[in-house]
């Protein structure tokens, strides 16, 4: 288990995490495996009752392998990798063997889980490892020297380290300091309720218990006008998310309760499955949660190089890019190696190198959630029945099929010459065949408006 890790040699860089969420707890175990001295600072009181479905892909599984016995136990409560696919009125799109492809070298595959499950492993292997993980301290600031970074608490206390990482989300602090001006989240247009709760609410419902009953895993997606549902199940809870189109009730706050009555006029005419579902939830109580992004930001780093972004406070993605979580961790893994190439004295030049590598693909990930999103919710379904895989195939093999901790490795060196002599340097972590452009979130919803196709070249299959 985590006591069998083996660390590179120690490399005296003191690093604290601002956010003790997906983001920072995968950044914190992957740079104590790099031999950095870690510390987590986490606003909330503990882990959030609350939780969604995310689909962790190949690409993070990968380096993963490489915690000792951490899969293994993350895995005894997958929701599965097969999704099933199905029309609002419970038409069987089909059955998709995977989230994404599997990886040829390793036969690693994406899977679902519930983000809470996630969550509590990852902090459960931190804390087994001996990273300090404190709770309840919030920063509400950063600052630097050319020596370290700060992150600063409401009482004006500085908490220091050789690099400071804002894991801390999408209304995170780390803008101020990394482009001199604060960024405000921008709504996506949709809002989303979401829901875990024990499977013994599930199974008293004869319509749920059909899919529901026995220990295996399940999950699922039903799609339909503006709106689409996500279950998943284990041999402990069931877990839906519902998209919707925002209707100004959400808020940027994971605390909101709503009653579940409110979700079941965006699904009255569906499959009998589905409100049936909304209806197990135990006391009527689920989150109600806009969903926000950012225009892409190219920066990532501040100005000297000692607080570095990663995960949502980064780069905030959309559901439906079944990404998010694969991008918040792969974040984690290429800082991590940047790191233990440059070494203590040269860690600006690895946090550029890091956002050099990491940017375009981000961006690219965000835009594919957005493509997804369009396509379920305005699926030609005569199309559809003649080809599935058109909805059906949700993740390319450009980002299922990568090794963000190689890449670094590969890359790094080049790279940094890149930055400092402004030799050439292209990155190959992106579609093929797509050269990146500048977007921004109007963009995209003024292509929704106006019921426009995003076509963009390269292989995004």
């Amino acid at each position: 288990m985590a006591e069998n890790m083996l660390r590179e040699p120690l490399s005296g860089i003191d690093i604290l995490i601002v956010g003790g969420g997906l983001a920072g707890l995968t950044a914190a175990i992957e740079c104590h495996r790099k031999g950095h001295n870690v510390r987590v600072v986490e606003r909330r009181p503990g882990l959030d009752p609350f939780g969604d479905i995310i689909a962790i892909q190949p690409s993070a599984l990968c380096t993963m392998r490489k915690w000792p016995g951490f899969l293994d136990q993350l895995f005894e409560n997958e929701f599965g990798a097969d999704l099933h696919l199905y029309k609002f009125d419970g038409t069987l799109i089909g059955v998709f063997p995977s989230l994404s492809d599997y990886t040829p070298t390793t036969g690693e595959r994406a899977t679902a889980f519930s983000r809470l499950e996630v969550h509590r492993a990852l902090h459960k292997y931190a804390t087994s490892l001996g990273i300090s993980v404190e709770h309840e301290i919030s920063v509400v600031d950063y600052s630097e020297t050319a020596d370290k970074g700060f992150a600063i608490l409401a009482d004006g206390t500085k908490l220091e380290a050789d690099l400071v990482i804002a894991a801390d989300g999408v209304g995170g602090k780390g803008w101020g300091i990394v482009s001199g001006k604060k960024e405000q989240p921008i709504s996506s247009g949709y809002a989303v309720y979401r829901t875990t709760f024990s499977l013994e609410h599930a199974l008293k419902d004869p319509v749920l218990a059909k899919v529901c009953e026995g220990d295996g895993s399940y999950t699922a997606a039903y799609i339909g006008f503006n709106t689409h549902i996500v279950v998943g199940k284990n041999k402990n809870v069931v877990c839906w998310m519902m998209t919707y189109l925002d209707d100004g009730n959400a808020t940027e706050d994971w605390s909101k309760i709503q009653s579940s009555d409110s979700a079941l006029k965006h699904v009255k005419d569906w499959s009998p499955f589905v409100p049936a579902l909304v209806n197990a939830v135990p006391n009527k109580e689920v989150v109600d949660w806009k969903l926000m992004w950012r225009n892409p930001q190219p920066k990532w780093v501040s100005p000297m190089g000692r607080v570095a972004q990663i995960g949502d406070a980064a780069h905030s993605l959309l559901p439906t890019s079944a990404s998010g979580a694969t991008m918040a961790m792969e974040d984690g893994f290429t800082l991590a190696a940047c790191l233990h190439l440059s070494g203590k004295d040269n860690i600006p030049m690895a946090v550029q190198v890091y956002n050099k590598l990491r940017f375009e693909r981000a961006s690219c990930a965000q835009r594919m959630g957005f493509k997804t999103r369009e396509n379920w919710h305005h699926a030609d379904w005569d199309a559809v029945s003649k080809n599935p895989k058109i909805i059906g195939k949700i993740i390319g093999k450009w980002l299922a099929m990568h090794d963000s901790e190689k890449y670094a490795y590969d890359n790094y060196a080049a790279c940094a010459k890149h930055i400092t002599d402004g030799t050439p340097f292209t990155n190959t972590n992106t579609p093929p065949g797509y050269t990146y452009e500048p977007w921004t979130v109007e963009d995209l919803l003024k292509a929704a408006r106006q019921k426009t196709d995003v076509q963009d070249a390269g292989d995004w299959s």
